[in-house]
């Protein structure tokens, strides 16, 4: 079945643009696919980030790199910032670190001088055996993105090639979480995986990168450019709403009192905050990201 390849994408992009040229391969050589090609894949990761996107969701265990601690073997025991006590590798795939899940529920124990029940071991309340999914909302943990350069990249990693590694430093991610998990948004190149929503704001996005350096009359690329961004824009407020529905995520409403509150933090329960320290996401929401031409709804 056609249109499921990069090539098929590339090519409904240069429609979009309004270019009169018929792709043979996105890597065939020719000016159109030379234009295409320089502005794919900052465009796709781009777009990735700027919502949650369900076909680009993925969890997966992280490597650890530190804890400062010192109990843990074979690996360092220098974190930056001396506010986390663990330092982890950042996944090679990753676009944006969504959340850190915090680990099953660890009850303290009865507080001192308290009252004790008859049988200290019977629980208070029923069906306490079950799944901590079945029972307890996963809930994020206090982590920050950043770089350090203690701990090199692999032996033989093509640095060019693996997001997140230089021969300076590499991209971590520090957290109070042990034996840490990790969800966030992956590199997804797959357009047969791709939500259709998600596909037109891209192929929009995409022509609207190329149809400047492609189009013969400047004037008209500049409107064509403007359309295809209103396009883009309208695409990701839609599959917004319908994500809103399928999944459970915070609401991306803008608050002042919180806005205020929250000015100049880095972080808080759930990793960045918005551009400029205000307007974060707590719980792990969407990004306040921008796409070119304006906010990216």
């Amino acid at each position: 079945m056609g249109g499921w390849l990069p090539s098929d994408v590339a090519q409904q992009a240069i429609d979009e643009a309004g270019i009169d040229f018929l792709l043979g391969d996105i890597e065939d050589g020719s000016r159109p696919a030379q234009v295409i090609l320089r502005a794919y894949r900052q465009s796709l990761m781009q777009l990735l980030r700027v919502a949650n996107w369900d076909h680009a969701r993925k969890e997966a265990d992280l490597t650890l790199l530190a804890d400062s601690t010192g109990q843990s073997p074979n690996v360092g025991t220098i974190v930056p910032g001396n506010q986390f006590q663990y330092e982890y590798a950042y996944p090679i795939d990753a676009v944006k670190v969504r959340y850190i899940p915090r680990q099953g529920p660890v009850s303290p124990g009865a507080v001192a001088g308290n009252i004790t029940p008859p049988n200290p071991n019977a629980p208070l309340m029923p069906n306490l055996n079950q799944a901590p999914s079945l029972v307890h909302r996963m809930r994020p943990a206090r982590f920050v993105v950043t770089s350090d350069p203690n701990y090199p990249p692999p032996a033989g990693s093509v640095l060019s090639e693996v997001q997140g590694v230089s021969p300076t430093a590499r991209t971590v991610i520090l957290t109070d979480v042990k034996s840490a998990k990790c969800v966030y948004t992956f590199l997804n190149l797959y357009p047969s995986t791709w939500d259709a929503l998600f596909r037109e704001a891209f192929v929009a996005l995409l022509a609207s990168r190329i149809v400047l350096p492609l189009s013969k009359d400047k004037k008209e690329g500049r409107e064509t450019r403007k359309e295809q961004m209103e396009i883009a824009r309208d695409a990701i407020v839609t599959a917004r709403a319908i994500d809103g529905n399928e999944g459970t995520y915070s609401s991306n409403l803008r608050v002042n009192w919180i806005d205020t509150r929250y000015m100049g933090a880095g972080w808080y329960w759930g990793g960045h905050a918005g551009f400029g320290g205000a307007g974060g996401d707590m719980w792990g929401g969407f990004d306040d990201e921008s796409v070119e031409g304006g906010s990216a709804y």
